[in-house]
Parts: C-alpha cells; structure tokens; sequence
C-alpha cells in the first residue's frame, strides 16, 4: 500500500509582469482550507519576506525583500509587507527596478524567521514572464 507524505506548503501561481513598468501585488495569504496563513509563529520570532526570480539555470537574477539589507545589483530592499494580523502579502516595486529582460523565470516566495534556527516557509512559487512592448 502506498503512501504519501508531503511538507511541501507551498502554492503555484504563474505571474506576469511588464518590463520596465512597476511590479504590484496585493494578495491575502491563506491556506487550503481558507483559514489564515499564519507569518509569525508561536515564539514570536521575527520574519524577513523573500522574492527571488531565478532563470533556467536556476541562478538568482532578481529578488526583493521585505527589509533593509546590503543592497547589491539583484536585490531591492523593502518593498514587500506581509501584515501578520491579516496575512496581507504586498509587493511594491518601482519601475526602475523591474529591468528584467524579457522571459521566462521561476520564482519563489518564501519568509525566513530571525530565530538561531532560521526556520523557512516557501509560501508561492511558479513561472515568472516578464513580456515587453
């Protein structure tokens, strides 16, 4: 008899953004059976909200976070707010910083506690195109 165990929580969900135009989501976050996804856990630890774009050969080539951190070229800080009273995911990004070139990528979104242990939770991943004019 077979059986089957997955701890894989997250989501697909394909998303297409222009290039050069900026790049807004706004999504209430809930689990399979329409209760809250809940961003903070029981100990209180703090969570940093991650976005990476990743293209075919799975390197990162652009990804947003909810905080401030060092800044290099791939990354934009703190454009991203998950609200954890209501589990409202927001993503804000400038125009200036969706210079992706146009195709086909992979995402995922995944929050990452502060804690000693650094607990990870993917939340959404999929296919990320990027279409220009």
């Amino acid at each position: 008899m077979a059986k089957k165990i997955t701890t894989d929580v997250s989501t697909v969900v394909d998303i297409t953004a222009r290039r050069n135009d900026s790049f807004y989501i706004k999504t209430t976050l809930t689990q399979e059976d329409g209760s809250l996804y809940n961003v903070v856990s029981n100990s209180g630890a703090v969570y940093t909200a991650h976005f990476e774009i990743y293209n075919s050969n799975s390197a990162r080539v652009l990804s947003f976070l909810s905080e401030a951190s060092p800044t290099n070229n791939s990354t934009v800080n703190s454009v991203i707010d998950v609200d954890s009273d209501s589990s409202a995911l927001t993503i804000d990004v400038p125009a200036i910083n969706m210079t992706i070139r146009e195709g086909s990528y992979k995402y995922k979104f995944y929050i990452k506690s502060d804690n000693v242990d650094n607990d990870t939770n993917t939340i959404m991943t999929g296919k990320f195109k990027v279409v220009d004019i």
